[in-house]
């Protein structure tokens, strides 16, 4: 019997040759005699499908199992697979592990849809669900042999078009209101435009502070799967070379604070705990942005803030799209109508090639904002990995742009 554990599951793992194609899925039992006597059935499952065209049937949990090991963990991202196995567990409950995938029709996913939406769910955690439950059915149609037919998913409209971002008087007001490790955080979110995890989990081993021109950090789990690299602004540079020495030996983690201890903060900073990596700035951040009359920001528009002013200072769109570690070009598209000097030039060329915009100078084009703030400015490298000498070939454009 070809049943085995794998280390991080309690569940024995089935794994067998059927005419030369290797089966592999998880037992969903941890119990070895009962993970042997599913093996068995599957096997005889096979059988009957090869001689009778008989699909074999499959649980809900079953897919959820083989799909996590088979699709999921092998793409090797944590973040992907830690997120992927919140929703797969989502589906176990709202769908009941124990529904045959064959029992999953349109109507019963429309039920589930409906049910999710009165327990006041987001419409985008609907969508994700669905869309999980969707990958999961097409799997077990195209590649398992255990469903026949996929049912019409139909997922809600969504309406991504938010474009909040800070201005420079509004980041003023910002930053002098958060406690120090959160202004640390807000700023090195606004000039590089890294997701949230992609900073909080960000290690030394991937910061370089001793590149030229220009230090940068690779980001290595990203929401892709694809690392990227993003050269620095000043400001940025000189607080992480801070935050380097200051950091406690033995610590991987780039962004730490230090929790208050019992006794309370007072005028003694050894009254706070040791340093441990800030995970979590939600709190802290609410409270910021309400001291800075600024409710309706939330962390990700520092993300939109960093795209918002490459754009509009004339960063072309593709730089843009590969700074922000895009899938496509298409999600870029959304700062497009930041940028009106683009097609100003487009329509001089339609009156005989005479100029009639101004375009953007060099030495403005990313230009440090008024409070001596910088904004990284080059392009990241493609999304097929880290190209240090690509990093460089920009950096003597950023030179150039920067005068």
């Amino acid at each position: 019997m070809a049943v085995f554990k794998r280390e991080g599951t309690p569940h024995w793992q089935i794994e067998f040759t059927f005419k030369g194609e290797k089966v592999r899925q998880s037992s969903g039992t941890s119990k070895k005699r009962e993970a042997e006597e599913r093996e068995r059935i599957l096997r005889q499952e096979l059988k009957e499908q090869l001689l009778l065209g008989k699909v074999a049937e499959m649980s809900l949990g079953q897919a959820v199992d083989r799909y996590y090991d088979g699709v999921v963990v092998p793409k090797g991202n944590i973040a992907v697979a830690t997120r992927e196995l919140y929703a797969l567990n989502q589906l176990r409950e709202g769908l009941n592990a124990a529904t045959p995938i064959a029992k999953l029709s349109a109507r019963a996913l429309a039920d589930y849809k409906d049910r999710l939406l009165a327990a006041k769910k987001a419409p985008a955690t609907v969508n994700r669900y669905l869309a999980t439950v969707k990958a999961i059915l097409n799997k077990a149609k195209d590649e398992w042999g255990t469903l026949t037919v996929v049912p019409t998913i139909k997922l809600l409209p969504l309406d991504n078009a938010r474009y909040r971002w800070l201005t420079k008087d509004e980041e003023k007001k910002l930053l002098p209101v958060c406690a120090p490790h959160l202004r640390d955080l807000v700023v090195f979110l606004m000039d590089t435009g890294a997701r949230l995890r992609e900073a909080t989990t960000l290690t030394w081993v991937d910061v370089d502070l001793d590149r030229t021109p220009r230090a940068a950090v690779r980001f290595m789990e990203t929401k892709s799967g694809k690392p990227r690299g993003v050269p620095l602004s000043t400001r940025v540079e000189e607080m992480l070379r801070q935050l380097k020495a200051k950091c406690p030996e033995g610590e991987n983690r780039v962004f730490l604070y230090r929790p208050i201890g019992r006794g309370g903060l007072g005028g003694d900073e050894a009254k706070r705990g040791r340093a441990v990596p800030f995970n979590n700035p939600f709190s802290t951040w609410d409270t910021a942005r309400k001291r800075a009359g600024l409710e309706d920001v939330n962390l990700h528009d520092l993300r939109h803030t960093f795209a918002s002013r490459l754009i509009m200072r004339g960063v072309p769109l593709l730089t843009v799209s590969k700074l922000l570690g895009h899938h496509s070009i298409q999600m870029t598209m959304r700062y497009a109508h930041l940028a009106p000097d683009a097609f100003d030039a487009a329509i001089d060329l339609l009156e005989g090639g005479k100029p009639r915009a101004q375009p953007v100078a060099p030495s403005a084009a990313l230009a440090p904002a008024e409070d001596g703030s910088g904004i990284a400015a080059d392009v990241g490298p493609d999304g097929d990995g880290i190209d240090p000498g690509t990093l460089d070939e920009r950096d003597d454009v950023l030179a150039q742009i920067a005068g």
